[in-house]
């Protein structure tokens, strides 16, 4: 049985029309965005928020300028989009983000059916493991001692 779930985008905290891909995207985009929430973002975003250069004037990456996975191709904020695809297949190779945001019912059924890969599996039941933690000690109360 498939489980139905929205992504909203990491940038402008909408819903990604389930049409559209979802662009997974790369630190230096959360450096420059500390706000984002998460790292899946609608296309429109992607391209609003999008920058042209990496460098300086002078030929040099920006301060604390993070790196693109393939360096020789880091001039713009595409260079900085690691993935493209469905909802389904960008939350999978992404749990955290999937699970941050809105995806958690989802990557759970997905853990736990038998079809899937063990692989897989035992990846996503460790995001949801450190998810759950995360929670769980979220809500507690402050102990002073």
């Amino acid at each position: 049985m498939s489980v139905t779930f929205r992504i909203r985008c990491c940038l402008c905290r909408k819903n990604i029309p389930l049409a559209g891909d979802v662009i997974a995207l790369d630190g230096e985009w959360q450096r420059r965005y500390a706000a984002m929430h998460g790292t899946l973002a609608c296309e429109r975003c992607a391209i609003d928020y999008g920058w042209n250069c990496c460098t300086t004037t002078r030929g040099a990456f920006v301060d604390g300028h993070i790196a693109a996975p393939e360096d020789e191709d880091d001039v713009d904020s595409i260079s900085h989009q690691l993935e493209r695809g469905t909802h389904r297949a960008l939350v999978t190779l992404y749990p955290r983000s999937g699970l941050l945001q809105g995806a958690e019912a989802y990557l759970r059924s997905v853990a736990a059916r038998k079809s899937t890969d063990p692989e897989i599996a035992a990846m996503l039941r460790t995001a949801i493991q450190e998810w759950d933690e995360q929670h769980s000690t979220a809500g507690a109360p402050q102990t002073t001692g």
